[in-house]
């Protein structure tokens, strides 16, 4: 055992150094990496076995209507980001009591307005054209308006839930909400597969209670078991909600719903864009591609993601230095993830393949432009992470109207000229350089060198 921990501290600090922040995130990381490899796994078995649950078209269907459900998120304006940034800021400051107040208003505002939306949502979703919408005949309307009732109301109590995850993120453990993520896919995945074996092909209402059903229950265990047992001292309180003195936390709130806003709109909209500019048919071809060009995205979010939270202490106490230090050793890091990308790229039909068998035929044209859009992704991943994690995140403000109406311009206008997907995808392309571009210059501006 010795001999293990001498040989873990000798890699740790010759990797990130010995730094008391950057042995959390050695920790962090070690841990996630573990957990997220299984996520990753999972993800990839998920695919060929909902696709054969269901079948393309309609596997085509459930991935936008999941995605147009999603866009829910908006409704919370950001307040579990400005919660995080505040509670940090809190647990480096000790002031646990101003914490609990954070956290309790935030729990506030979120219930308030999704209770809202809720009510609204039953009250037209009867009325809503979700044929219409999802493009497609091939369930009937009653039926949809079955689906969407389930599918949004276990999203929506599932999405106030899992704002215990922001507690684990404020103190830096990062792997506590990845090893959740972890239990929901294993539950979720397992039994998608006995339904596969034992219900009726097909049943897409059954694949959404699964789905959207066992995050609500996995969550409900986590809070109450982090709220009564790990973190008592930040338990939500009505008599904590402090609506009119959250100021501070609507601006950080303000700030943090621009960038979900952005992320929604731009990668939130691809799935209907496709569906309604070609079919759900090349939703699925579009979507099992960016899946595999998604997962060096995934990959390398195991190293860069639990960053974000110790940068918010780090820019707390002013430790700039270990800012920097980090972001070039993640530079460095995203290197070897684009050499992976484009191995990718040259082996994609083989790996396809491999994956999914001849169900689907994927484009190699559709696959090169997507294998563009990770590099690029992955280039700027490490400079927004620190973005978010220093809390100065104006720059996104300034660049979010311009990154949506240009990846919403460019989509449409290069997926009529070449009559094909990938206009999507190099739209996401184009739209991605931007903030690879101008992040690098607002941290030189926000994390100043000593």
């Amino acid at each position: 055992m010795g001999s293990i921990k001498q040989l873990y501290t000798k890699i740790k600090n010759r990797t990130v150094g010995s730094h008391e922040l950057s042995s959390v995130y050695f920790k962090q990381v070690s841990a996630t990496t573990i957990i997220k490899g299984v996520s990753v796994l999972i993800s990839i078995i998920y695919v060929p076995i909902v696709l054969g649950f269901l079948d393309q078209t309609k596997y085509g269907i459930w991935v936008t209507l999941t995605t147009i459900v999603h866009w829910v998120r908006l409704a919370d304006v950001g307040i579990a980001g400005g919660m995080r940034l505040k509670l940090s800021q809190a647990i480096a400051m000790n002031d646990y009591q101003n914490g609990r107040i954070h956290v309790s208003t935030t729990y506030g505002i979120i219930g308030g307005i999704f209770l809202f939306v809720l009510t609204v949502f039953y009250f037209i979703n009867p009325y809503l054209s979700w044929q219409g919408i999802l493009n497609t005949t091939l369930i009937p309307q009653s039926e949809l308006v079955r689906l969407t009732s389930i599918t949004v109301t276990f999203f929506v109590i599932g999405f106030v839930l899992q704002t215990v995850n922001m507690i684990y993120l404020s103190h830096g453990n990062s792997a506590a909400e990845s090893l959740i993520h972890l239990i929901i896919s294993v539950i979720t995945l397992l039994l998608i597969w006995l339904a596969s074996r034992l219900a009726d092909k097909g049943n897409i209402i059954l694949l959404a209670t699964i789905v959207t059903g066992i995050p609500v229950l996995v969550y409900a265990v986590v809070s109450v078991y982090t709220y009564f047992y790990r973190f008592p001292h930040f338990r939500p309180s009505f008599k904590l909600v402090k609506i009119r003195g959250s100021r501070s936390l609507m601006v950080l709130s303000l700030q943090s719903f621009v960038s979900t806003l952005t992320y929604l709109i731009i990668y939130g909209s691809v799935p209907f864009v496709v569906a309604h500019l070609f079919s759900p048919d090349e939703v699925t071809i579009y979507n099992i591609a960016y899946s595999m060009f998604n997962l060096p995205i995934m990959l390398i979010s195991l190293v860069v993601m639990p960053i974000k939270p110790l940068v918010t202490l780090a820019y707390a106490k002013g430790d700039y230095n270990w800012i920097r230090m980090m972001l070039e050793k993640l530079k460095k890091i995203s290197l070897i993830f684009v050499a992976g990308i484009i191995v990718m790229i040259l082996l994609n039909q083989f790996i396809y393949h491999i994956w999914i068998g001849d169900k689907v035929s994927i484009p190699f044209i559709l696959s090169v432009s997507l294998g563009i859009f990770a590099i690029i992704n992955v280039l700027q991943f490490s400079y927004s992470i620190v973005v978010l994690g220093t809390g100065k995140m104006i720059i996104n403000i300034i660049l979010s109207p311009v990154n949506i109406g240009l990846f919403i311009t460019l989509s449409i206008v290069i997926s009529r000229l070449l009559n094909n997907v990938i206009g999507v995808s190099l739209a996401l392309s184009i739209t991605c350089l931007i903030p690879l571009i101008v992040y690098p210059l607002w941290l030189k501006k926000v994390v100043p060198v000593h």
